[in-house]
């Protein structure tokens, strides 16, 4: 039974990767509680464990005493001379035992306090040796397959591959190689879980490196990537070296290179477009093979409008919305596709839009509407720069003293005047109380601009 525990530990650590000193020590753990069990816990056995030999040796402290009434705890003096030369009434001295003579009860307490000890031990392998390959590839072979998952024996531990996260139309018999990315490790009844994707970007991204040296290397670098799993993916990629070509190289001589990719992810069609800093030129890039006729972007929107030729729209689209839809997600930017005369449209009435509030601004601002200023006045403040009311508001005293060549006071008047017609539309479009805090009395306008200009003179 020692020699079957020894052999059986050490070709378990073998199997999981765990290291001879952990498994001498599970081993020893393991006896000394089947020896607990059997003895009592206040005896400390002694028990030494050498996997190389294959040997566990056990001693059991027993009392030398005349009569034995427990063979457990105490030993006959007569024969504890054989063990300790000398050995007087109250000694305590180390006997040898093996698991045999503690019964089958004791060994089957050792065999499955090992279990325990290795599989605590391969918890912690498992951990050490995964938690920093979150989201690298690891290769292994198909264990088992159930409704909603896979097995994979990836060497010291299995692998969870979800349904979910494998590509439609993915099919392994047992035995079957599978490369997967390791997305994550969950803890699920106490036991960490590794998980497995075949749909992630990031798994795309791995195949890229491992298939085309020059990614692998630096040279090339895959800015993003969007997929539909099984069906298109869109690819960006990037290079400081002029000289290369970096979608060509990613493609491959009569795309040799981009074929064993999509092999591997079941025919799954990638387009591999070039990324640049310029966000118009990348977005042009991404929407292809559409051509694109101009953009118009709305950076508080994180929208861009795309115009292509009529002709083109449905290119530019894609199945069901498939290759705007995977543009805007390599892109990271809202798309918004319109033909030529679709937009042509827009922008007439865009342009009337426009047209029609630079007039309302006019009637509104124009500097004809404050009384008290001359055509003259008028005439010299455009010359200034100051073309409408709000910017009138706006200016200081010392400016209007020079532009229009008047006194203190009439400056201030005029300013002031500006800022009340300013309140007065305000309030009469409704936004007054919007606009202006509950504190601010602008009937004192007047007092603010001369108090600002006496602390300007002191």
């Amino acid at each position: 039974m020692i020699k079957e525990l020894a052999k059986v530990a050490d070709e378990l650590g073998r199997e999981k990767g765990i290291s001879r000193d952990i498994l001498s020590e599970a081993l020893k753990e393991a006896v000394t509680a089947a020896i607990g069990r059997k003895i009592g816990k206040y005896l400390e056995p002694d028990v030494e464990v050498d996997l190389e030999k294959g040997s566990i040796e056990i001693s059991i402290p027993k009392e030398v005493c005349e009569e034995v009434d427990n063979k457990w705890y105490e030993i006959h003096i007569d024969d504890a001379q054989a063990y300790k030369e000398g050995a007087e009434l109250g000694d305590v001295i180390m006997i040898p035992a093996t698991l045999e003579d503690l019964g089958r009860q004791a060994a089957l307490v050792a065999k499955q306090k090992l279990f325990e000890k290795l599989r605590d031990a391969e918890k912690q392998v498992v951990l050490d040796d995964f938690q920093g390959r979150i989201g690298e590839v690891v290769n292994g072979v198909l264990l088992k397959a159930d409704r909603d998952n896979l097995i994979i024996n990836i060497g010291k531990t299995e692998a969870l591959l979800p349904k979910r996260e494998m590509i439609p139309g993915d099919f392994f018999n047992r035995g079957d190689y599978v490369r997967a990315l390791l997305l994550d490790i969950k803890t699920i009844k106490g036991w960490p879980q590794l998980i497995l994707s075949r749909t992630h970007p990031e798994f795309m991204k791995k195949l890229f490196e491992a298939e085309i040296p020059e990614v692998f290397e630096g040279i090339i670098e895959v800015k993003s990537v969007s997929r539909e799993p099984g069906d298109r993916a869109k690819v960006a990629v990037y290079t400081q070296n002029s000289n290369i070509d970096p979608v060509g190289a990613c493609i491959g001589l009569k795309g040799s290179r981009i074929n064993s990719i999509s092999n591997e992810l079941r025919g799954e069609k990638i387009d591999v477009v070039e990324w640049s800093p310029d966000t118009v030129k990348f977005v042009c890039n991404a929407i292809s093979p559409a051509d694109v006729v101009l953009t118009n972007v709305f950076e508080d929107e994180n929208t861009i409008e795309v115009v292509v030729p009529d002709d083109q729209l449905s290119l530019a689209i894609g199945k069901k919305g498939q290759n705007v839809r995977l543009a805007a997600r390599l892109t990271e930017w809202r798309l918004d596709v319109l033909k030529e005369s679709e937009y042509a449209e827009i922008r007439k009435e865009r342009l009337a839009a426009q047209e029609q509030e630079l007039k309302d601004f006019y009637v509104l601002y124009n500097l004809e509407n404050l009384e008290g200023l001359s055509d003259e006045d008028i005439s010299k403040l455009i010359e200034a720069g100051i073309d409408d009311i709000e910017k009138l508001s706006n200016s200081s005293v010392d400016e209007i003293i020079a532009y229009l060549e008047l006194e203190e006071d009439e400056a201030v008047q005029v300013i002031n005047k500006a800022i009340d017609y300013l309140a007065s539309k305000l309030e009469e479009e409704g936004i007054f109380e919007d606009e202006v805090p509950e504190d601010v009395d602008l009937d004192d306008e007047d007092a603010s601009v001369e108090e600002e200009e006496a602390g300007e003179e002191d």
